[in-house]
């Protein structure tokens, strides 16, 4: 798995299941991935946080692999949000 297959994922999901016109809004970025880990940042914009969370949640599959995707912590800034990372 890559992150172009996540970020395709997450993107075919937000058009999936709330449109072209709400993805249209989310200004998605995936900043940063550790697959040992399992732990991944996503950016994007204050207003479709929900719709992002929610997109997630309903991936079940990413380039022939089944995965859950389970959002743990939203945050207002990144080096709020690397930090909690860190610390995990």
């Amino acid at each position: 798995m890559i992150e172009r297959d996540i970020i395709n994922s997450v993107w075919g999901s937000i058009w999936k299941y709330f449109g072209l016109k709400e993805a249209s809004k989310v200004g998605l970025w995936l900043l940063d991935i550790n697959f040992n880990d399992g732990l991944g940042i996503f950016r994007c914009s204050h207003s479709t946080k929900e719709v992002v969370m929610s997109a997630l949640t309903l991936i079940t599959e990413i380039s022939g692999n089944q995965v859950i995707i389970s959002p743990i912590k939203t945050s207002g800034t990144i080096r709020s949000i690397q930090k909690i990372k860190e610390l995990m």
